[in-house]
């Protein structure tokens, strides 16, 4: 695979709508200084059916998976919340979905 996300069930491909921008606004105000995404360019690609996972794009070509916690703020143990795992490239993100999809069905 190259280049190309498969998206599958729980995973939602989200390209620009209301949802997605509402996503964006939330995790802006969740990732703060201490967070290990502070300063990086983050922009919302998905999001799951299953929980509060988003999918983003980071400005340097990686992506991560974020646990939202809809707090509307930063939480009190700002370097931990919102939980995140960064992927290198694609074809490790793509691995990590199809385990939660796996999951999921």
């Amino acid at each position: 695979m190259k280049g190309k996300i498969n998206w599958i069930d729980p995973w939602w491909h989200l390209k620009q709508c209301a949802i997605k921008d509402a996503i964006q606004r939330e995790l802006a105000c969740e990732v703060g200084p201490e967070h290990p995404l502070w300063q990086c360019e983050l922009s919302v690609i998905a999001k799951s059916e299953a929980n509060d996972d988003v999918i983003v794009q980071l400005g340097d070509g990686r992506f991560a998976c974020i646990h939202l916690t809809w707090s509307g703020k930063i939480d009190s143990q700002p370097d931990q919340f919102p939980s995140s795992m960064i992927f290198d490239n694609i074809e490790s993100l793509q691995i990590y979905m199809n385990e939660v999809a796996a999951q999921y069905a």
